[in-house]
């Protein structure tokens, strides 16, 4: 799997992640989205290719 492809598979599990904060009642909302985003993030570093899986 290439990284551009694997970037774009974090990115729809972190915009899961912070879509689905107001639709759940186990995590806080809040940190909810600080978890999508962070997930985010870590696709974008991966695309950028400052880390490598």
């Amino acid at each position: 799997m290439n990284q551009n492809w694997s970037a774009f598979l974090i990115g729809i599990v972190g915009a899961t992640i912070t879509l689905s904060a107001y639709s759940q009642t186990l995590v806080n909302p809040t940190q909810c989205i600080t978890v999508g985003l962070l997930v985010l993030m870590f696709g974008l570093l991966v695309r950028e290719g400052f880390i490598s899986l």
